[in-house]
């Protein structure tokens, strides 16, 4: 059988070299640098634009957090926010004051929106970051 294979290969490279060039060169090259273009437009939108969009929502959640709003951490510590520092929030909760990182907010659950009605929803809110 591995005789078999070897006279096939040796009669694929004889042709290969005995046969005229069809399309040149640069037809390969063309479609290698189609293809890297393609693959590179795929890796941003899958990748970076995503990530980018993420971190446009987490700075306008930060900017947007204000002493008497309710907080949810990422920990899942539900609080009302008592004090804005510059990388910390003091946050009460049940019975406790602490002292947080800006960077453990996970989601705004209360307090006044961008135009002052009260509502006690922000933009940021949505169905499935609270469970109702």
């Amino acid at each position: 059988m591995f005789e078999n294979f070897v006279a096939f290969a040796d009669a694929s490279a004889q042709k290969a070299t005995t046969a005229p060039a069809k399309g040149g060169a640069s037809s390969g090259t063309i479609s290698m640098v189609v293809w890297l273009v393609v693959l590179g437009a795929l890796f941003y939108f899958m990748l970076i634009y995503p990530q980018k969009k993420r971190t446009k929502n987490f700075t306008q959640l930060m900017s947007n957090l204000k002493k008497g709003d309710t907080v949810i951490t990422v920990g899942g510590i539900v609080g009302k926010i008592i004090d804005i520092k510059d990388k910390t929030l003091k946050v009460k909760t049940a019975g406790n004051d602490l002292e947080i990182t800006k960077r453990s907010v996970a989601s705004i659950v209360k307090g006044t929106n961008g135009n002052g009605n009260g509502d006690g929803k922000s933009k940021n809110d949505s169905k499935s970051d609270l469970i109702k």
